[in-house]
């Protein structure tokens, strides 16, 4: 904000002197109109920055072409008309080019081997989908010229082959669920072989298709399940105060005739009194004074029509001379600073784009960048009258809206899952493949782009796996554990930790990236816990809970500092939650209230972004990449998109006919896992390492281990020591040590912030209790002793004796030291002191902005 603040003021001062003396700068360019002076590199930008446009004139930038050619780079795509792109921009649909040269048959509508290219838009589909008795061409054209097949062919011996052509894994044969989708592996099971699955919902809940709701949603006269299977059969009456739908459904009185349909079938609406249309003849004392004009004999007109050179009046008196001849701006302006207005009664004055009107007379400059959030996709400068868009490095401004910005490396795809397997879709092109196979109610998935790796919870099977997108098949199992039911799944691609709701334990846990170890960091206060982000970069999770009190909580990597951050009435069925890296804020979606909002990372500043009973009927999943974000409804069988600032522009991105509702999607792109400094690299722990809420190293240790103080880094397998409260000392005494080998230590930092060194107590025999008293015993009366006679010299000499202890971990004894990668080295322990990047360039650029086209490299 600072940057944007100094440049803001930068180009305000800059206008003023030119004002002052009619001069520019050699890196800046003088406006025709107003004289003023802008940077060179906003010059031909695509985005008018003078009042009259003078930046972006012909002549203007045909002449800084020719002051400064530039060539293509390898990673850009050279237009027909000199521009030059990214290559990730050529055929992604749109015309960045600005000549459609990028956007050519020749170039786009080509499919590699082993791809299906389908009939009416050319969309690639993977092989593997053609002749699979399923629809994935939007016309059908992938199973339009398949042979009939008389018999089936012999499954595996592993496989069950379903009476519609699909094979599932034969454990899922007779197991109670319906996974061949047409109900043939659930046929002619035997009573012994046939498994009651576990319950999909628990106490409190009833089942809604494949998710569940609160028994208080039931009947309450909003549609919660599809279909509206909830609002059938419900009681006759309503209570006092609600209107009875025709379907048996209640909803309040006072949204009768409101102009919205809150009944399924719309019956609130039905036989309301329609106001009229035509008002008619008014007197002349019931005139609008403020939009109508009072024409003898009581009839009103439209004030635009008076003076306008046609009789409307019945005695014209609409057009008279002494009312229509006087223009009070034709003597200085009116006293207007911008624009004066004449009317027929007297005048007012207006203000040019970009200000506002202030003491009736005046114009003053428009902060669009605090005022209207989303003018600019990322980075905002006011100038005088207007602003100025650019982009964080890894981005350009988009060619067909220069506010908006692009990712200018890497494809993205939509990574989505069905509750059979996780598929991809590259939303350049729609091309649509199959990432993993053979899933069961995958609900929860994330994926880590470094390595290209996707982790998954099975519900089916009650495992979370990892695999190798190149090589899905041989997938790790990194947890299997019973009665687990995973809702939502997030990786911490900096300090390689994943983090997983279990709805059915009520917990939210970590686990170690090989899986070995795994921590429970939230089981207090949890009702319905589901979805759940990271951001490493700031050191906390996020997780939505949509219990009898919905709300969402924010806590530490470690699960500490946990505060609900946002509760009702802004939600009441959070579903999916993703971060915003670019921007800072949070998105979620509500099935319950139909919207989509967002909010600063802390929760405050809720914005509506998207309300919508027809596309979000019951969102379940969201993510947000460049100016969109995409969700999907389980209601509906597609994918949407649309403007992340304000909803606009919904699409729907599912290619082809998807033969179920999508679970959970993600967008894949490096840019969804920003690069930033890891502040574990500097700290050895044995098992977890995070980043604090301050930007320090933190030690954690797995379920049942304990840290060990004699470097603070190391986990033991040991018994935690059975203490008593606090000393006024602050010290923690040890009451009972239990009669085995126990190599732990009491550890209490002390007060002052500084570590204190600590004294390891091994007790590894029988008699440990007597062991221990002798022990502490000889060391009370030998610190008396130092004690008296460290009284004794002070009194003798005077002399102050000055005692720092030493940090066990980093052992320093010196106070601050930074080094040039911004880390601080202090006593206490390593800290990160934020540096100010300036992106700013003072190269000029011509129609591409270089400034706003810097590669951002993912570190090493």
């Amino acid at each position: 904000m600072a940057t944007k603040d100094c440049v803001s003021a930068a180009v305000i001062l800059s206008a003023l002197v030119v004002l002052a003396a009619g001069l520019c700068h050699h890196d800046e360019f003088q406006c025709d109109d107003d004289r003023r002076c802008m940077p060179k590199r906003w010059l031909c930008d695509g985005s008018p920055d003078c009042d009259d446009a003078t930046d972006e004139k012909i002549e203007n930038c045909l002449a800084a072409s020719e002051d400064q050619p530039r060539e293509c780079q390898s990673h850009e795509f050279a237009c027909n008309n000199t521009q030059c792109i990214p290559n990730n921009w050529k055929c992604d649909g749109h015309d960045d080019c600005k000549d459609g040269s990028d956007e050519l048959d020749h170039l786009c509508l080509v499919c590699v081997e082993g791809e299906f290219r389908c009939v009416s838009d050319g969309q690639c589909v993977s092989g593997e989908y053609v002749c699979n008795n399923m629809e994935d061409c939007t016309d059908g054209s992938d199973e339009a010229e398949c042979v009939a097949v008389t018999s089936p062919p012999r499954p595996s011996s592993d496989e069950f082959l379903c009476d519609n052509g699909r094979s599932i894994p034969q454990r899922w044969r007779c197991d109670g669920s319906n996974d061949c989708m047409d109900d043939s592996d659930e046929k002619d099971c035997k009573a012994s072989h046939s498994v009651t699955p576990p319950p999909l919902c628990l106490e409190g809940e009833v089942q809604c298709g494949l998710t569940c709701i609160l028994e208080t949603w039931v009947c309450d006269g909003k549609a919660d399940c599809e279909g509206g299977t909830d609002e059938r059969n419900c009681p006759a009456k309503c209570p006092e105060g609600e209107f009875k739908c025709a379907n048996a459904g209640c909803v309040p009185a006072a949204r009768r005739c409101d102009g919205a349909a809150h009944c399924m079938d719309g019956s609130d609406e039905e036989g309301c009194v329609t106001a009229p249309t035509t008002a008619p003849p008014r007197s002349n004392d019931t005139c609008d004074p403020a939009s109508q004009f009072s024409c003898a004999g009581g009839r009103c007109i439209p004030k635009h029509r008076v003076c306008d050179g046609i009789n409307d009046c019945r005695n014209g008196e609409d057009e008279a001379v002494q009312m229509c001849g006087v223009d009070e701006c034709q003597e200085k302006n009116g006293g207007c600073e911008h624009l004066c207005v004449n009317t027929h009664e007297r005048y007012h004055c207006e203000c040019r784009q970009g200000y506002r009107l202030t003491r009736k007379f005046n114009c003053e400059d428009i902060d669009e960048c605090v005022e209207a959030p989303g003018s600019c996709s990322q980075k905002c400068t006011n100038t005088i009258g207007g602003f100025h868009c650019s982009c964080l490095p890894g981005y350009r401004r988009d060619p067909g809206n220069y506010t908006r910005c692009k990712a200018d490396s890497g494809d993205p795809y939509l990574i989505f899952s069905h509750s059979y397997d996780i598929r991809s879709l590259r939303l350049k092109d729609r091309e649509l493949t199959t990432l993993v196979k053979d899933t069961r109610r995958a609900t929860a998935f994330d994926f880590q782009y470094s390595t290209n790796q996707i982790i998954w919870c099975d519900n089916k099977d009650q495992k979370i796996k990892r695999a190798h997108m190149t090589n899905p098949e041989l997938p790790e199992v990194l947890v299997e554990k019973d009665n687990m039911t995973v809702d939502g799944l997030a990786v911490d691609w900096i300090h390689q930790n994943i983090y997983y709701t279990d709805i059915s334990a009520l917990e939210v846990r970590m686990i170690s990236w090989d899986g070995r170890w795994t921590r429970t960091i939230v089981t207090d206060k949890l009702d319905l816990p589901r979805a759940i982000a990271v951001s490493p970069i700031d050191g906390h999770i996020y997780w939505t809970d949509w219990g009898s009190e919905p709300k969402i909580e924010r806590a530490g990597l470690d699960g500490g500092d946990r505060t609900p951050i946002v509760t009702a009435p802004h939600v009441h069925w959070p579903n999916g939650i993703t971060v915003d890296y670019a921007n800072k804020k949070l998105y979620w979606c509500d099935g319950y209230k139909n919207e989509i909002k967002m909010s600063n990372m802390d929760g405050s500043g809720i914005e509506t972004v998207l309300y919508s009973s027809e596309v979000l009927r019951q969102p379940f999943s969201i993510t947000v990449f460049e100016d969109r974000m995409y969700w999907v409804d389980w209601s509906q069988i597609a994918l949407f998109s649309a403007d992340k600032f304000n909803g606009d522009n919904i699409e729907h991105v599912s290619a082809g006919h998807l033969l179920e509702a999508p679970r959970v999607v993600h967008v894949y792109h490096e840019y969804r896992q920003p690069s930033e400094a890891n502040v574990c690299a500097s700290q050895a722990c044995s098992h977890f390492c995070v980043r604090s809420t301050q930007a320090q190293p933190m030690c954690l240790c797995p379920d049942g281990f304990w840290l060990s103080t004699t470097d603070g880094a190391t986990c033991l397998n040991v018994p935690e020591p059975i203490t008593s409260p606090e000393g006024k000392d602050g010290a923690v005494v040890v009451d009972t040590v239990p009669e085995t080998l126990i190599p732990s230590a009491v550890f209490k930092p002390a007060s002052s912030g500084s570590t204190q060194e600590q004294t390891i107590i091994e007790v590894s025999s029988p008699q440990a209790g007597m062991v221990l008293g002798v022990v502490l015993g000889s060391l009370v009366v030998l610190g008396l002793a130092i004690g008296m006679f460290v009284g004794y010299l002070k009194m003798r000499r005077g002399v102050i004796i000055h005692t720092r202890f030493p940090n066990p971990v980093y052992h320093k004894t010196t106070g601050l030291k930074e080094d040039d990668s911004g880390y601080s080295i202090e006593q206490d322990g390593i800290m990160f002191v934020e540096q100010d990047y300036d992106y700013s360039d003072t190269q000029n650029k011509v129609l591409i902005d270089h400034d706003d086209s810097v590669l951002l490299t993912p570190k090493k």
